[in-house]
């Protein structure tokens, strides 16, 4: 390999650079040998001077965030049976990694599953994967790992988690989900006969319409589905500008519907909304919304919506939008992404989505993802805007309280099984100077209409 020189020239607006001054210079470089070397050199021998070049995204799934859950046999499966006869109690992980730099810079892929409270199963807290034998030098390389539970497991849904370590012994990628399997009691019937939270019996009619009601039954009760505005009537009214809100729950809860749903209400009524997403392409987030009816490209035209991409550099994917994150672990440059995606003028009384923080535990230090919330709602409380954060599993206990303790209003959000059923509910846990409702709300999410909320009253 032979070394390339590259020369530019850029300017930096500031009148001189002093002592400690930072310039920041990024290069996006793929398919290079291992132990190659990538060197900056500029400045004269007489002051010579240090550059640092981090990398990050050179390592990941693949496909991105690919998790396989398959039986004893190979076959993919999506719930086991807790009754299971010996040699067939096992829940075998499979997935491919990609890897910059090759094979060897891969030192090991560690498994961890958490049981329905959340908790590391036993035996099953990073577990070594076993890698196959590279069948060629680029890759993606496969690994394999298996968990054996006990038939007095709790049952429930269990989620995966992937840590991805190089050859440095740190953690280069981290997966969070969504990546689960269920266990499940002796007669267990698969979706869609009872995972469907309630048993519509009832007429449809004007549910799909505002302020529309379906009634159903089940087991002589009466119960309603009312829309997803329900959700003011929680909180006590419409949120108001200055507040910052931490959405917490676990996998497949519905954290980032939530936020989409209520993105959709700002947008309708004209605010100003800028979406900060780390934990699927902004793609994504316009195709789910245009299932819900709305197009998004006419807000996007007209300035009142901006994505700023978090999520494709992560995916080892170049960025589409206008702008977007070379790295989740350097929070000064997300924040100044995040600022200048917020014009003083054009996005007073706006809202800012930032799904998901859970991502960035793996990139940077548990203190600094708190002063970065902090730093982030104090600048949009100083627009008299909205600012919303997510978390999910994979944030530290003090740290999360420490959100909490910052956090205006704390929206919690749960998806677990009862009874062979899948459920979700949600509950206000907080709202600083607000009456609100405290109790858990049923709700289920339907194709088109997004998050639906059961209620023992129709709406008037």
């Amino acid at each position: 390999m032979q070394t390339s020189n590259v020369s530019l020239t850029f300017s930096v607006n500031a009148p001189v650079l002093i002592e400690q001054s930072s310039v920041m210079v990024e290069i996006a470089a793929i398919a290079f040998p291992h132990h190659s070397n990538i060197t900056l050199s500029y400045g004269t021998s007489l002051y010579p001077s240090s550059v640092i070049l981090p990398m990050s995204g050179y390592q990941a799934l693949f496909p991105a965030n690919t998790v396989n859950i398959l039986d004893n046999s190979l076959t993919p499966a999506t719930y086991f049976s807790l009754n299971a006869a010996p040699g067939n109690n096992i829940v075998v992980v499979k997935l491919l990694v990609s890897s910059a730099l090759g094979f060897t810079d891969i030192s090991r892929v560690n498994m961890t599953i958490l049981d329905p409270n959340s908790r590391p199963a036993s035996h099953g807290t990073n577990v070594t994967m076993q890698p196959s034998a590279p069948s060629n030098l680029t890759g993606p390389f496969e690994y394999i790992a298996s968990w054996i539970y006990s038939g007095n497991s709790t049952q429930g849904t269990y989620q995966v988690l992937i840590d991805i370590i190089n050859i440095q012994d740190q953690v280069s990628f981290a997966f969070n989900g969504p990546a689960s399997f269920g266990l499940v009691p002796p007669g267990f019937v698969p979706f869609p006969y009872n995972l469907i939270p309630y048993l519509v019996v009832g007429g449809v009619g004007a549910a799909g319409g505002v302020g529309g009601v379906a009634l159903y039954r089940k087991k002589r009760r009466k119960n309603y589905l009312i829309p997803f505005d329900h959700f003011n009537t929680l909180t006590g009214g419409e949120l108001s500008g200055g507040t910052v809100v931490t959405v917490e729950g676990n996998t497949g809860s519905g954290k980032s519907l939530l936020l989409e749903q209520l993105m959709s209400e700002d947008l309708r009524n004209g605010r100003p909304c800028v979406f900060v997403t780390t934990s699927d392409f902004p793609n994504s987030i316009r195709a789910n919304l245009k299932t819900l009816g709305l197009d998004l490209s006419g807000y996007e035209q007209n300035g009142l919506l901006t994505f700023v991409d978090g999520y494709s550099a992560e995916a080892g994917q170049e960025s589409r939008e206008k702008i977007s994150i070379p790295s989740l672990g350097d929070l000064t440059t997300i924040g100044m992404k995040i600022t200048s995606a917020l014009p003083l003028q054009s996005f007073k009384g706006g809202s800012l989505y930032f799904d998901s923080l859970t991502p960035l535990a793996s990139k940077a230090k548990p203190e600094s993802i708190v002063s970065f919330v902090q730093s982030v709602g104090a600048r949009v409380k100083g627009l008299s805007g909205k600012a919303f954060f997510t978390v999910g599993l994979g944030i530290d206990g003090p740290v999360q309280r420490q959100l909490e303790d910052t956090a205006d209003c704390i929206v919690q959000m749960e998806a677990f099984e009862e009874s062979g059923d899948r459920k979700r509910r949600l509950r206000i846990a907080k709202f600083r100077a607000r009456k609100h409702q405290e109790g858990w709300a049923l709700f289920t999410i339907e194709d088109g209409k997004g998050i639906i909320f059961f209620s023992k009253k129709p709406r008037k």
